[in-house]
């Protein structure tokens, strides 16, 4: 069996937390849980992909009604997971833990760069990175992004990408 191929995951954002950012897990079509961390690693077989369903878009647009149609597809190497069983210490555990996975994760690595990525359907029509380099004299740049290197996804969705370009 190749193990690559049992990381194979997609991770979407689920609105039904709406004081939290947990992300649904799928593995081969059918949700695998919840988790307030995941990280995947494009090292493996091919760069972490972002991928929206045009006609979801669409479909957002049209009827202001949100669905899963953006996904972040790659090979998952780590996670914090949250579990609806869990009382107010678990999930406080389960956060601290998540922020201290990321803080490790987010390695710096000659040649590459770690942008902010977003997605509002609303808006765009592909997720987005927003380069916050504070050393740069003009505002944020916000291009749309594909792949990247290296996903941690968190509070907010982090993107190891080329310093050369933004993951296109």
């Amino acid at each position: 069996m190749d193990i690559a191929n049992t990381l194979k995951r997609e991770v979407y954002r689920n609105l039904r937390y709406r004081d939290e950012h947990v992300y649904s897990v799928r593995k081969d079509g059918l949700v695998e849980g919840t988790a307030l961390c995941v990280v995947m690693d494009g090292r493996i077989k091919g760069a972490v992909k972002f991928a929206v369903g045009e006609k979801g878009n669409e479909r957002v647009r049209d009827e202001m009604r949100k669905n899963v149609h953006a996904v972040t597809r790659g090979y998952m190497v780590n996670a914090v997971w949250r579990y609806d069983s869990m009382d107010a210490f678990e999930l406080g555990w389960a956060n601290d833990a998540a922020k201290d996975l990321k803080d490790r994760e987010m390695d710096k690595r000659e040649g590459y760069k770690w942008v902010e990525v977003t997605y509002n359907p609303y808006k765009y029509r592909t997720f987005v990175s927003i380069d916050t380099d504070p050393f740069r004299s003009t505002e944020n740049v916000i291009e749309p992004i594909f792949t990247a290197r290296k996903v941690i996804i968190t509070d907010k969705v982090w993107a190891q990408v080329s310093a050369d370009d933004s993951g296109n």
